[in-house]
């Protein structure tokens, strides 16, 4: 017999995202979320980490700001990243704004020309490491598109670092092309990657008491810039058995 949980699991495998609903409680979240894999600790070494408008982010492009954030995956300086990235909605924003925006970018990679597409594959980057309370990894180096020894493919991707260097950047950053991890060529793949995100993205306002689930190797996410400081919401990462 299929199973909701089955058909959300479809959902995340062919689509690459899926929506669980009537979740109101952290132990809830933890409970349905475990059916994907093993949820691990993220930068500050917590299994769960709030998202919601902080003091001193207001010139930000973070998570604890209100302003827009740029496409990326999560995590790309680990190894290995989240396979699985999940929000949890406490309480939505009330001004009509604050979305989380997927887009796949398996399909971003078969667009490019081929002499591109074939960079994506080729040239290393040192991927940065991130991390708010010494947990973790120091950085990796790595393509784009990391072809792991069973045939998986594994995407990093932050718009932020191929331009500024920075993963959280102030909003007005500017860098030498020179001082960047792909130099020119990166600030053009990442400019090519929003176009691309701005025309084939999903927009998701997440229902207070929905968990947004999606695949972190696969898909690069954004948040649209919002006004409503109650905005919170509780992220998780997952760890899938491949």
């Amino acid at each position: 017999m299929t199973t909701a949980l089955d058909l959300h699991a479809w959902e995340l495998a062919e689509q690459g995202c899926t929506l669980l609903t009537d979740i109101e409680t952290d132990e809830q979240a933890a409970e349905v979320l475990s059916a994907f894999g093993e949820l691990v600790p993220q930068y500050d070494g917590s299994l769960r980490y709030q998202v919601k408008a902080a003091p001193g982010f207001e010139e930000r492009r973070y998570s604890k700001s209100v302003n827009t954030i740029l496409v990326h995956t999560e995590a790309p300086g680990w190894n290995p990243t989240p396979s699985y990235l999940a929000l949890h909605c406490k309480v939505q924003a009330t001004c009509g704004s604050g979305h989380t925006e997927l887009a796949d970018m398996r399909r971003f990679v078969e667009s490019l020309p081929a002499q591109d597409r074939a960079a994506l594959y080729e040239r290393d980057i040192d991927w940065l490491g991130h991390n708010t309370g010494g947990v973790g990894t120091e950085g990796v180096r790595r393509p784009v598109v990391e072809r792991t020894a069973g045939g998986r493919e594994i995407v990093r991707f932050s718009y932020n670092l191929l331009t500024t260097g920075q993963y959280d950047p102030p909003v007005d950053a500017s860098v030498d092309p020179a001082d960047l991890p792909l130099g020119s060529f990166g600030i053009h793949l990442a400019e090519q990657a929003e176009a691309f995100f701005r025309e084939q993205k999903r927009s998701v306002l997440i229902p207070e008491g929905a968990v947004l689930v999606w695949d972190n190797q696969r898909m690069v996410h954004a948040r649209s810039a919002y006004r409503d400081a109650k905005r919170h919401l509780t992220r998780y990462w997952i760890a899938a058995q491949h």
